[in-house]
């Protein structure tokens, strides 16, 4: 087949976000991840050390550009504070502030 080439393949995205203590920012992120329709391998809600501000982890199954925009919808969201994406297969992190 020429000029088709394939999708990348599905990888393992651990990502980290700060966000507000309060039930409503943490419904709206949660929101994000249904929307988008990405598989959860794993999450975690823990604080954060700051008063008032919880990290949320969860490990997705996607291609780069799908965890990229991921990040990109949770960085948008009132509440938020920041959020970092690490590919779980090489140690390359990018962080949105």
């Amino acid at each position: 087949m020429s000029g088709v080439s394939a999708p990348p393949p599905h990888s393992a995205h651990t990502v980290a976000v700060l966000l507000d203590d309060a039930l409503v920012t943490l419904n709206r992120a949660f929101g994000v991840l249904r929307r988008r329709n990405v598989p959860i391998e794993g999450l975690a809600l823990h604080p954060s050390g700051t008063a008032g501000v919880s990290r949320l982890t969860f490990v997705l199954k996607a291609d780069p550009l799908t965890a990229d925009r991921v990040a990109q919808q949770l960085h948008k969201m009132i509440g938020v504070r920041s959020v970092m994406v690490l590919a779980n297969d090489d140690s390359s992190t990018e962080a949105k502030r």
